[in-house]
């Protein structure tokens, strides 16, 4: 049976099957509406399947009235999708479920797509004492592993943000006003605006972490995803224009908000005892430079180099091929 899996996220769709995946950007909150049609282009990019396998953590945009009514609107662009074939929803009791009991239980699959990926990894690398770090484009997974399993305290998004176990903190959406109020630039602490100027992609570009795209438009003023753009973004951030600095000191305040990135990631890993470091997503380079400044020792295990960089950054739905052929996990 081919298996085609889907992880639906908030801000892009990620599809994988045997030999591939694809992963394109859609902004669900402004475009649910469209989310079937973009299911079937997404499709239309994969060879042809007998079943899907589905996580999701759409659910939460804005744009639905709950969790429950984002996972029923979700799962509803799905089975349009299926048209008939079989369909298993990832829980966070790690197992599939039915369409019909998602529908009804919607809490026990809203958000669960970091369980799949976890349970696989736990699979994949069973010892003890692991720390599974994912970075994608809008938040970060700290999800302890032991002994083959999934080890985390919390479950839902409430519980796994009490426990540190889940920041909203990105590699490429998150906005830099959300990471301090104050900083350490041009040899003084130096306020920071509130305001959305700028995002970690724009941090990512000045460090050298992301690549520039000049045809990437997707930043906070809707200019290119270049240095020169990126520069004038971050330097607005503090009250500075370019034409009063230069890209040293641009440079320089990137890497003084990569730093407050880094010590909401180093506060989290303070509590654990790691033995060992498993980084994905397309976000990885953030974990990668907090452990570099707090564990320097450490080695991390980068999951890119084990299943390709374009597969880490879908890992949620790569798990699901290989969880949904376990006849144990896939209700009948």
């Amino acid at each position: 049976m081919n298996s085609l899996a889907l992880d639906i996220g908030g801000a892009n769709l990620k599809a994988a099957w045997r030999g591939g995946v694809v992963s394109v950007r859609f902004p669900l909150w402004r475009q649910h509406r469209q989310l079937s049609r973009e299911l079937h282009a997404v499709a239309a990019r994969c060879p042809s399947f007998d079943r899907l396998a589905v996580t999701m953590t759409g659910e939460l945009c804005d744009c639905f009235a709950s969790r429950g009514d984002g996972v029923r609107h979700i799962l509803s662009a799905v089975e349009d999708l299926a048209s008939g074939r079989p369909v298993a929803v990832w829980s966070h009791e790690g197992r599939f479920m039915t369409v019909a009991q998602a529908v009804a239980q919607p809490e026990r699959v809203a958000a669960a797509n970091w369980h799949a990926q976890a349970t696989w990894v736990a699979r994949r690398y069973p010892l003890n004492h692991q720390l599974l770090i994912d970075t994608g484009s809008t938040t970060t997974d700290l999800i302890p592993l032991h002994d083959g399993q999934v080890a985390a305290k919390g479950m839902t998004d409430t519980e796994r943000l009490a426990t540190g176990e889940l920041l909203y903190l990105g590699g490429r959406r998150t906005p830099l006003m959300a990471l301090g109020t104050r900083l350490h630039w041009n040899g003084r602490l130096h306020g920071v605006m509130a305001e959305q100027f700028a995002t970690m992609a724009d941090i990512g570009v000045l460090v050298g972490a992301i690549r520039e795209d000049a045809h990437d438009r997707d930043t906070a003023d809707g200019r290119p995803l270049t240095c020169d753009a990126a520069a004038r973004r971050v330097l607005r951030m503090v009250g500075a224009d370019y034409d009063q600095a230069n890209i040293d000191e641009a440079v320089e305040l990137a890497y003084a908000f990569l730093d407050l990135a880094s010590h909401r990631i180093i506060s989290a890993l303070e509590p654990l005892w790691i033995a060992r470091v498993i980084l994905s997503g397309s976000g990885a380079w953030l974990p990668l430079h907090a452990l570099r400044r707090s564990m320097p020792l450490v080695d991390p295990l980068d999951l890119s180099s084990e299943i390709s960089e374009a597969a880490s950054t879908a890992a949620c739905a790569v798990a699901m091929l290989d969880l949904v052929v376990d006849p144990s996990l896939v209700t009948r």
